[in-house]
């Protein structure tokens, strides 16, 4: 079913804002009043070669005269209007009233269509510092959090921004910071000012005076008012809080905060929905709050909803009451209306109405929800209002990645942007610009909204964009231009029969809820009726028969096709004529089988987006030969199957080097298909090497990324390495059978740098850097891998003032590697080493903080690294000893059975010992470190364990995991300052008789 009614659009139209009838009028009037005054151009000249005329005719015509021209025959002559002068007269004076109607208005850019009926939405929001703090729940921490930011700050003024989304409690945290006492204690002059949306310099500085001197203030002019403020609280410390605060421009800002600059000690906090606005204020990092826990939300809902009554008379509905709750998600404000609409609601009907029904459905007499998250909306720019109403085509809940979300607006051509490959760079902005509105989350690089925004976004895109989800029949408006329909896994083929598109559609998606969706069968009528359409995406679903029919090529104005993860795809050739197609994107993950295109795609001029090519043999498939005219490809491109390329002129005609708009390049020889295609792949024997094929695609030099996998060339291309490539900034080579490194280190900006299963090098030399001795290598690069290098020796040939920048280093399965170069940059401050078995030495290394090291076999020690904080050690049989590290925090070891020690390590706060080694060890690093606060033992080997309690006044938790444990000395004398003991799998250990409550 469709994610929103149709029985509330009319509400809709009325909350979101339409155009109201004499606005139309005015603006249909204004574009044809221009339309009758088009300006004629009075007089005309055209080129011609000269001709003398003795006499040049005069004559007139009904609607003017001929101008005289000696050089001008009648067939060059253009009549005059006569009225000419009165009519320039007319649209001046029209132009000159739009001018004035234009200042009237005082339009800005947040001026349109939506915000026409706001003033009937919402009234100006006030705040006051007043509180009542029983009534708040789960703000606790938040507030001892703040207040400790407030007065530990040293600076005499200092500015403390809170940010969160609309309805989180941002003046709620405020307002309990400020009746704190111990806050309240530390300064002469408290002031709170509501400013909302206009940052007024003036208005806000009278109302810092009126609340300093508890009465109202007469309007003067600003320098009067700072003069006036500046007496009030010169030598005085202030708190002053300013709620609700959009302004982004610095100018008033430091307007408002010049005068403040008078006082002894100065803090201000500052409640805000934008982070752009926190960090124009910000002297200290902001305070992101976050949603309520589900206890205190539920607390919230039960004190709001039931108050006063006894348990037993509303225990029927708890169950629909923490539905509810969830449904909120934590923010503060949704539940505090839910729950007063619910308030001695006793009918189980309507507790289910609330539950289910949307934010709009709502009564709007008590719905603070709505007006309080449109603030946020109505704020925002015309181009990120329609990007924020596409994020409706999401289910709730949907976590999307910045990739997915950027090519969603791409496809559906809301990224204003005259540069067709600026659009990704556009989209990261608009992305940025909707996280610092705080209207979506992030965390650890994956997007999401909470529901009620999600909400927000269903009701302002209308029924522009609409989705369909929960397996429902789909069945279409004629207005709906955008639709995403969500499918459930299902193991039966769907054929969508209700879905057969319209003539209004202009974008189609196709996606699973989860995992993948399908197997579908898409009608033939969605490609017979919608032939305006201009975007397809088929994501994560799987469709029963994995190809698209020939009526795909009656779709002309289609713009983007995007068909993700079906296995064994099969485009047809119609695709081909598609020529206003500007994205194809056909990429396949894992071991699906990848897609066939056919040949002939070079006709697809406008092509600019194309991910992933796979090239096989035949002449249905597509070449690189259709690459040649291509020449607005952008962004990355993807080209495997190369070992299928028949000649080294194929490779040539591919022109790669001219694609100037590409920034990330892969080149793979294996095509991924071991099956049979029923296109055929005639066994046509290859005239050209690995070798030749890779000379001639050289790319532009303009590239960002490049990767080379599974070649069998002895020798790299000559391009390789180029100091022309400047712009690189990683490389990757795979499988690749160089008998010796590229000139990598020319690359002025590469940054990082992957290595791996390159079996036939055995040395890396001064050429790795440079062939220019006088050139210092690696410039710029920062991480730097290499993985599976069984035949590697020897590295040398780093010169001083190579890897200036380098700040991770690992080497992992290089068996027969001796050593690191001694020259390696001071700057490396990361270093793993696993599985390097005949690796002897280690450089000094003065900037390490982090060392992982792991069945380095050959290895007896190690220089004392004065910065490392971090050590990893396992499987290092032959490690004896360890040096004195001033700074350790953390120690982890594994098997090490020959590592004794007797050294300090003063900064020592956690070790992790695992496997086995020596009773002395264990003794020595537990008792003779009191800064310890953590330690984890797993051993079979440990039978006794001895503690010292006077030597470990610092630690909080203890983990053993000891199967053959069957004492611990001293354990009791622990508990006392424990915050955490946990003996798990020791079924030979006793466990003393401990205090409980002490734990």
């Amino acid at each position: 079913m469709p994610s929103r009614g149709t029985d509330c659009r009319a509400r809709r139209h009325s909350r979101c804002g339409s155009p109201s009838p004499a606005t139309v009028l005015h603006a249909d009037r204004l574009s044809v009043q221009i339309a009758s005054t088009c300006w004629p151009r009075p007089f005309h000249t055209v080129d011609r070669p000269h001709r003398p005329s003795s006499s040049p005719p005069t004559s007139t015509s009904p609607r003017g005269q001929y101008v005289k021209d000696d050089y001008l025959t009648d067939a060059d002559m253009v009549p005059v209007v006569r009225d000419l002068a009165a009519r320039a007269k007319e649209i001046r004076a029209r132009l000159n009233e739009i001018v004035k109607e234009y200042e009237d208005f005082c339009m800005t850019d947040y001026d349109g269509d939506q915000q026409v009926n706001l003033a009937t939405q919402r009234s100006q929001r006030y705040t006051s510092s007043i509180v009542h703090e029983p009534s708040i729940h789960g703000r606790e921490v938040d507030k001892n959090n703040v207040t400790k930011m407030l007065l530990s700050e040293v600076r005499p003024m200092s500015v403390l921004a809170i940010v969160g989304m609309g309805g989180l409690g941002k003046t709620t945290l405020a307002q309990l910071v400020f009746n704190d006492q111990s806050v309240r204690q530390s300064f002469d002059k408290l002031s709170w000012i509501c400013v909302s949306e206009q940052f007024d310099v003036k208005k806000i500085t009278r109302n810092i005076i009126s609340s300093l001197r508890k009465q109202k203030q007469k309007a003067l002019e600003l320098n009067d008012l700072q003069k006036d403020l500046i007496e009030q609280i010169e030598g005085k410390k202030l708190l002053l809080v300013l709620d609700d605060v959009w302004n982004e421009h610095s100018a008033p800002w430091d307007s408002l905060c010049s005068p403040l600059m008078a006082t002894k000690l100065c803090r201000i906090i500052v409640t805000t929905r934008s982070r752009t606005v926190a960090r124009l204020v910000q002297t200290m990092p902001f305070y992101s709050l976050n949603c309520l826990s589900s206890a205190a939300s539920w607390s919230l809902f039960e004190q709001i909803t039931f108050e006063g009554q006894a348990p037993s008379a509303y225990s029927s509905f708890i169950q629909i009451g923490e539905g509810i709750v969830e449904r909120c998600k934590g923010l503060p404000l949704a539940i505090k209306t839910l729950g007063g609409m619910l308030r001695y609601e006793t009918n189980e009907e309507r507790w289910k109405d609330v539950l289910e029904s949307d934010l709009w459905d709502l009564d709007p007499q008590q719905n603070d929800i709505f007006p309080a998250l449109e603030l946020s909306y109505s704020h925002m720019p015309v181009h990120l209002k329609r990007c924020f109403m596409a994020l409706s085509l999401f289910p709730k809940d949907y976590h999307f990645h910045q990739d997915k979300l950027i090519c969603l607006w791409k496809s559906l051509d809301l990224l204003h942007t005259d540069n067709v490959w600026d659009k990704d760079r556009t989209g990261r902005l608009y992305l940025s610009d909707l996280l610092k509105r705080s209207l979506i989350q992030c965390n650890d690089h994956v997007y999401s909204m909470h529901d009620l925004t999600h909400d927000l976004a269903c009701c302002v895109a209308d029924e522009e964009f609409l989705r369909f989800e929960n397996g429902k029949p789909v069945q279409l408006s004629k207005d709906v231009r955008n639709i995403s329909i969500f499918l459930p896994w299902s193991g039966a083929i769907s054929k969508l029969e209700h879905f057969h598109g319209s003539s209004a559609l202009r974008a189609v998606i196709l996606s699973s809820m989860e995992g993948v969706g399908g197997p579908i069968e898409i009608s033939e009528g969605l490609f017979l009726n919608s032939k305006q359409l201009r975007t397809i995406v088929l994501d994560g679903v799987s469709l029963s028969i994995p190809s698209l029919p020939d009526s795909v090529g009656n779709l002309k104005h289609l713009r983007h096709l995007v068909i993700r993860d079906i296995g064994g795809l099969v485009l047809p050739v119609s695709i081909c004529w598609l020529f206003n197609l500007q994205t194809l994107d056909v990429t396949s993950s894992g071991n699906l089988k990848p897609a066939c295109i056919p040949n002939g795609i070079r006709r697809l001029t406008n092509l600019h987006t194309l991910p992933v090519i796979t090239v096989k043999r035949g002449d249905w498939h597509c070449n690189l030969r259709d690459l040649k005219d291509l020449q607005n490809l952008s962004g990355k491109l993807c080209l495997k199957g190369l070992d299928n390329v028949n000649s080294v002129d194929e490779a040539e005609e591919a022109n790669l080097c001219s694609k100037q708009h590409l920034q990330a390049l892969n080149l793979t020889f294996p095509d991924g298909d071991w099956q049979y295609c029923e296109h055929g792949q005639e066994p046509v024997p290859n005239t050209a090497s690995h070798e030749e094929i890779l000379e001639r695609l050289r790319p532009n030099s303009g590239l960002i990324e490049l990767s080379i996998e599974v070649c069998r060339s002895c020798r790299y291309p000559s391009w390789l390495g180029d100091t022309s490539f400047s712009k690189i900034t990683m490389v990757n080579l795979e499988y690749c059978e160089f008998e010796c490194m590229p000139p990598l280190g020319q690359l002025s900006s590469l940054k990082y740098l992957m290595i791996a299963e390159m079996s036939r090098i055995r040395r890396i030399g001064p050429e790795f850097c440079s062939l220019n001795p006088r050139t210092k290598g690696f410039k710029s690069l920062v991480t730097l891998e290499f993985d599976w290098m069984p035949r590697w020796l020897q590295w040398s040939g780093v010169g001083d003032g190579a890897f200036t920048c380098l700040h991770t280093l690992s080497i992992q399965h290089a068996s027969e590697l001796r050593s690191l170069p001694c020259e390696l940059s001071s700057s490396l401050a990361q270093l793993k080493l696993r599985y390097c078995k005949g690796l002897v030495r280690i450089p000094y290394l003065p900037s390490l903080i982090k060392l992982d090291l792991r069945q380095c076999n050959s290895l007896t020690e190690f220089p004392a690294f004065p910065m490392l904080q971090r050590l990893d050690i396992g499987q290092c049989t032959s490690l004896v000893r360890l040096p004195d590290l001033p700074l350790l925090k953390v120690l982890i070891l594994r098997d090490c059975p020959n590592l004794t020690t007797d050294v300090h390590f003063p900064s020592l706060s956690s070790i992790h010992v695992k496997g086995a080694f020596r009773d002395e060890l264990l003794y020595h690093l537990m008792n003779h470190n009191p800064s310890l606060e953590n330690i984890l033992i797993v051993s079979e080997s440990i039978v006794h364990l001895s503690v010292e309690p006077q030597n470990l006044p610092s630690l909080l938790t203890l983990r053993l995991s000891c199967p053959n444990l069957q004492c611990c000395n001293g354990l009791d004398g622990l508990t006392h300052h424990l915050t955490e003991l946990k003996i798990y799998g020791c079924p030979k250990f006793s466990v003393p008789n401990l205090l409980p409550g002490q734990l």
